[in-house]
């Protein structure tokens, strides 16, 4: 997604881009293999890999539909909300003459707020934010790193969407996306115990979002994993639940456990 404003000229998003070793490695898979980085016939293989890294009740296979939504171009960069800032959208400064597409793809996330979705970041913008943080990256990878990154945001929406089904939001339009911050130091309690006690390998990013429902905030945590699998190459697993944080935290986790 695009940057928080331009006062900071940062272009965070829901995914933390200091996991840049993994969007690489599987961008690179994917551009060697010529694919979309959502492989829309791998649906089946996704879900049984799925199992090894997530509980069976947080699994959600990536949503088609949505697709069309996150590939169709942003009508104007001056029109555009910007990803996650409170302020009037502005147009993006670039800092660089490398040549890049500067158009923005909308998601299916809506924004709270606002009679908008939240906008991704452009290939230019994504550019710019890894010179910034001083990575070296290489503007052909953009390419590809752009539209995975875009398809794991919206994945990790769909499996929200998935917990927050027949939970009263639908009253007022559905859920909306508040905030997020990401802390990949950060180890949840079960990814901790996964890692510590069962010797499970860490996830290599942990994100925190906050969605609205008619009001009402709801926090959800996400750990990212990645695995090599041999027949589909890198793969980015998540493991995406409510945030035991609150009593409606508890509450979902519970009905979820009892099959409800």
């Amino acid at each position: 997604m695009s940057s928080p404003s331009d006062k900071s000229s940062e272009a965070k998003c829901p995914v933390d881009h200091s996991s840049r070793e993994v969007w690489l490695k599987q961008a690179q898979q994917q551009k060697q293999e010529q694919k979309c980085p959502v492989d829309h016939n791998s649906r089946e293989v996704w879900m049984q890999n799925a199992q090894r890294t997530q509980p069976l009740e947080q699994k959600c296979p990536v949503d088609h539909k949505t697709q069309d939504v996150w590939l169709q171009q942003a009508r104007g960069v001056g029109e555009a909300v910007e990803c996650s800032s409170d302020e009037l959208p502005t147009i993006p400064k670039y800092n660089t003459d490398v040549e890049l597409p500067e158009n923005r793809e909308v998601s299916s996330i809506p924004r709270t707020g606002a009679q908008a979705n939240w906008v991704y970041p452009s290939e230019k913008q994504f550019y710019e934010a890894m010179l910034r943080k001083k990575w070296d990256p290489d503007a052909i990878d953009m390419r590809t790193v752009v539209p995975l990154h875009n398809s794991v945001n919206e994945r990790v929406w769909n499996c929200i969407k998935s917990w927050e089904k027949d939970q009263g939001g639908d009253a007022c339009g559905g859920v909306q996306l508040t905030s997020f911050k990401g802390d990949s130091k950060k180890l949840t309690p079960r990814a901790w115990f996964r890692s510590t006690i069962l010797g499970l390998s860490k996830p290599f990013d942990r994100h925190d979002w906050t969605v609205n429902r008619c009001g009402k905030n709801v926090d959800y945590v996400i750990d990212f994993y990645n695995e090599d699998d041999e027949s589909m190459g890198p793969q980015i697993f998540l493991d995406v639940r409510p945030k035991l944080n609150s009593l409606e935290g508890v509450r979902l986790r519970v009905l979820k456990s009892l099959g409800f």
